[in-house]
């Protein structure tokens, strides 16, 4: 146990800058919970947005986009060209495409009816919803028309007088929720992706470190010594935990001094964290003791971090991808993690402890994985 300490103090000492490291990632996954809940709060809450090709620039044409954007709350995104408009509306940039023909206001001034043309994609509810509110506002033009007789004079008037006329519309929320609560909960999904690529990170500066001691001599030194491999891995893992723990802490001491709603209690995360950031230590340790190189070990280490976030489920869900690939990614711990943070999420009372043996045992393999590699070169000498 002595020599473990020992160990530990030791790397401590001569690596105070990871520990300031450690403090500065903390504070970055802090900044990335409201920076990415701001994010997602403005796409998924920005509005809605339609195209528009204004073909008759009348005060008819003015009048109706007016309508859509003070009334109905639309954002016009005006063009001359129909393939721009397309193009946007291919890739929901904008949710339809609506075409006032030329000669819109003539047709109504004159007594007879025109009519606005709109394209949409897959988004039928609110392609049926506008579809709805401007049938009705070219009713009420209509009507106008219909007591102008056909004269435009008469018309004009008719329609000044219609634009004074405040006809309330109804609006409701299809459903109610809590916007701040919104925006932290999202924040916290997103930055989740940004914890396993940071915890990795930790874990490369770590094997980083034990690289070092080998081509400085005190990796072969301490093999000649009484340490044991179990002491010189705990040793190692247990100062890559302090690492994590600082930041973890940070992390987390933040989200509870915020009073940040994540779904469920924040000593279920901070135990979560702890023990992927134990297995991700392990796995870099054994990783530092097998191969000599620092670039071929940073590729391991990240290669494996972003390939297991992005199966795991870390930046989306995999719910869609094909069946193959879900099984491929129930051997990665990111994605035992990931679903583990899902579950919790969606009910705080959930029963993970079938992911969390998962994920301890993962550390276990990794960590005596380590302790095999170094009592190999134990044995050696």
């Amino acid at each position: 146990m002595n020599n473990t300490f020992m160990l530990i103090k030791s790397y401590l000492i001569r690596n105070r800058w990871a520990v300031v490291l450690s403090v500065f990632t903390g504070a970055i996954l802090c900044f990335l919970i409201f920076m990415m809940g701001g994010i997602i709060e403005d796409i998924l809450l920005s509005s809605n947005k339609i195209g528009v090709m204004d073909y008759d620039n009348s005060n008819l044409s003015k009048e109706f986009k007016l309508y859509l954007t003070e009334d109905l709350n639309y954002e016009l995104v005006e063009h001359d060209n129909y393939d721009y408009l397309s193009e946007l509306l291919i890739d929901k940039d904008i949710s339809s495409i609506i075409e006032i023909p030329e000669g819109f206001y003539d047709l109504f001034a004159s007594g007879r009816d025109g009519r606005i043309i709109i394209t949409s994609t897959d988004d039928f509810e609110n392609a049926a919803y506008l579809e709805a509110y401007m049938n009705s506002y070219l009713a009420g033009i209509r009507l106008l028309s219909t007591s102008a007789e056909g004269d435009s004079d008469t018309f004009d008037g008719l329609l000044t007088d219609y634009k004074d006329v405040e006809i309330p519309i109804s609006k409701a929320k299809a459903y109610e929720f809590d916007i701040e609560k919104f925006r932290q909960s999202e924040g916290f999904r997103n930055t989740i992706g940004f914890f396993l690529m940071i915890i990795f990170a930790l874990g490369v500066i770590l094997s980083f470190m034990i690289i070092d001691d080998r081509a400085n001599g005190i990796y072969k030194r301490v093999t000649i010594t009484p340490v044991k491999p179990v002491q010189y891995i705990a040793g190692n893992s247990i100062f890559g935990l302090i690492l994590s723990f600082i930041m973890i802490s940070i992390y987390c001491a933040y989200m509870a001094f915020l009073d940040i709603d994540i779904g469920f209690p924040i000593y279920k995360l901070f135990l979560l964290m702890i023990i992927f950031s134990f297995f991700v230590i392990c796995f870099a340790v054994g990783s530092a003791m097998l191969i000599r190189s620092k670039g071929a070990v940073g590729a391991l280490v990240i290669g494996f971090s972003t390939v297991g976030a992005i199966l795991g489920g870390a930046y989306f869900p995999l719910d869609m991808a094909p069946e193959s690939l879900q099984n491929l990614a129930r051997i990665l711990p990111q994605f035992w993690f990931m679903d583990t943070i899902r579950k919790l999420m969606d009910n705080p009372m959930a029963n993970v402890t079938s992911n969390i043996i998962i994920l301890l045992l993962f550390s276990i393999l990794a960590f005596l994985i380590g302790a095999v590699i170094f009592s190999q070169n134990y044995k050696k000498g």
